[in-house]
């Protein structure tokens, strides 16, 4: 997932968690200066969330929470309990 905070700096990695006040940590990250000529690989970083300005999370993850939220409504449901 792409991060960019509002004083420019952009980091692309791997999200590994997030908590209620958007704190996220990522790994395998590629950071990028505010000015975009300059590249630091870090294995994790933590990004504290009112820091953050913009998330950009691809669109098949999106699509995987949506079908998830779907089977867990219909798990939570019975599942039609046999009806037809």
């Amino acid at each position: 997932m792409l991060v960019e905070l509002k004083n420019g700096e952009t980091f692309n990695g791997h999200l590994v968690n997030c908590d209620n006040w958007m704190n996220l940590t990522l790994r395998e990250v590629i950071q990028t200066s505010p000015e975009g000529d300059r590249f630091w690989r870090l294995p994790e970083c933590y990004i504290r969330g009112n820091t953050i300005k913009y998330l950009r999370v691809p669109d098949e993850i999106i699509e995987m929470v949506k079908e998830d939220a779907i089977r867990q409504r219909q798990a939570a449901s019975g599942g039609n309990r046999g009806r037809k």
